[in-house]
């Protein structure tokens, strides 16, 4: 299984600006993303499976993956692409046997030998970060694109940076060895989601234009 990790959205539920995971969703696919995390919280299962559902219809349209942050039951469920999993979530050996070979899925890492250890298990690509200052991930350090040069290095997975990008700093990302960069403020947050997601893809060419290497440069699964 071949996707472009190059522009990945995560979801969010923002009430204060009437916008849910399929709200956001819909304006990241019309702006150009090429993949969905959808990152749900607190939701009863049946409800969360509902709005995969939703969002995996999209997608599916859209010919880009969907991937499901740490339920692995929902991501069966759903048939959704793929699964992404932190240290303290399932095991991707143990997510492997659920989901088959077929699946991606991802791991999060903050250093270098957490990336190799991910890849030894058999992740799919390892998101590394977060890369700088974010609200979502607050009085957390930003590990620098020192770490995204460090893992790119030592893996031989696509490498997605995450945690604070934006439109001036995703050239960076890319520069230091990323393959592709993971939003969510960027986008859920924007005004215009739409318009924020084109700005980002637009930055995002323009640096893999620069850099001359995709996503698939590594061997994405």
């Amino acid at each position: 299984m071949s996707f472009d990790l190059g522009l990945y959205v995560i979801t969010a539920s923002i009430p204060e600006l009437g916008r849910d995971h399929y709200d956001v969703a819909a304006a990241a696919i019309e702006g150009g993303a090429t993949a969905i995390q959808l990152r749900i919280k607190k939701r009863a299962m049946g409800e969360a499976l509902k709005i995969a559902n939703a969002i995996h219809e999209l997608t599916q349209e859209a010919g880009i993956p969907l991937i499901i942050n740490d339920h692995v039951g929902i991501a069966m469920a759903s048939k959704a692409e793929g699964l992404h999993v932190g240290p303290d979530d399932i095991s991707i050996p143990s997510a492997r046997r659920m989901l088959g070979a077929g699946v991606m899925i991802g791991r999060s890492a903050k250093k270098h030998v957490e990336a190799i250890r991910a890849e030894q298990e058999g992740a799919s690509y390892v998101g590394v970060g977060p890369v700088f200052a974010t609200e979502n991930k607050p009085g957390e350090p930003p590990v620098g694109t020192a770490s995204l040069i460090k893992v790119g290095a030592v893996v031989g997975v696509p490498v997605v940076a995450i945690g604070g990008i934006n439109a001036g700093n995703i050239a960076q990302c890319i520069e230091s060895g990323a393959d592709g960069v993971a939003v969510i403020g960027a986008v859920a947050m924007a005004d215009d989601m739409v318009a924020a997601t084109a700005t980002l893809r637009n930055a995002l060419d323009r640096a893999r234009g620069k850099s001359r290497r995709g996503v698939g440069a590594r061997g994405g699964k």
